[in-house]
């Protein structure tokens, strides 16, 4: 798994990359030996930190969501029986902290930043889908669930922006760009040029005023 931030303390970009070693046997586990290697990108060098003390091994969103100055992936907690929690990488002190998720498992769940909020999108297999939106970065109580059915039509992926007062731009997994109205729950195909728009990838970005140039 991998991350990107800006650390402000020392004005650098850095990248964050989460490996482990492949135990490869029937009956152990296969992630083993975790490794946490941060690259400085304007020093120009790598170097390995504390491991982290969440477990890693879950196979979705394995590119981090960088919000509040840290990276975070969806994790397990090995101290909690493998409770679900949000494993945050303070990317100034270099180390792991977690913050408390909305519900007890990660199943069909990835995580993403929108609205400046962190958002945690739960695929319910039922043609609906739950919206998780942290309010108050940090704070537990401040999870607020919004529920959108989306149809056989609209396989939806992730939130890209907000457009005017029309609703949300998200992505499908089959790669269009679809047009989600929250008041009434509807969907329709984001047209361009007269022609539905077709993504292949897409993320969203942050706007800085910090150069990332050397």
């Amino acid at each position: 798994m991998h991350g990107f931030g800006y650390d402000s303390f020392i004005d650098d970009y850095k990248v964050v990359a989460l490996s482990y070693y492949d135990g490869d046997t029937e009956y152990e586990p296969d992630c083993v030996d975790r490794f946490v290697d941060v690259y400085c990108v304007r020093r120009g060098f790598w170097k390995r930190v504390e491991s982290s003390p969440y477990d890693h091994s879950a196979p979705v969103t394995p590119s981090g969501a960088y919000l509040n100055g840290a990276v975070h992936w969806l994790a397990g907690s090995r101290e909690s029986g493998h409770a679900s929690v949000i494993a945050a990488f303070d990317l100034i002190n270099e180390v792991f902290t977690k913050i408390p998720a909305p519900n007890k498992s990660f199943e069909y769940s990835t995580l993403e930043i929108f609205g400046g909020c962190l958002c945690m999108i739960v695929d319910r297999m039922d043609m609906r889908t739950d919206i998780w939106v942290m309010k108050e970065y940090g704070l537990a109580d401040s999870w607020i669930k919004y529920t959108i059915g989306c149809g056989y039509d609209y396989d939806i992926l992730n939130p890209l922006c907000y457009i005017w007062d029309e609703g949300v731009v998200w992505m499908t997994y089959d790669g269009r760009l679809a047009i989600c109205n929250p008041k009434d729950e509807t969907f329709k195909d984001m047209i361009v040029d007269g022609v539905p728009a077709m993504f292949t990838d897409g993320c969203v970005f942050v706007e800085s005023l910090v150069s990332p140039c050397l």
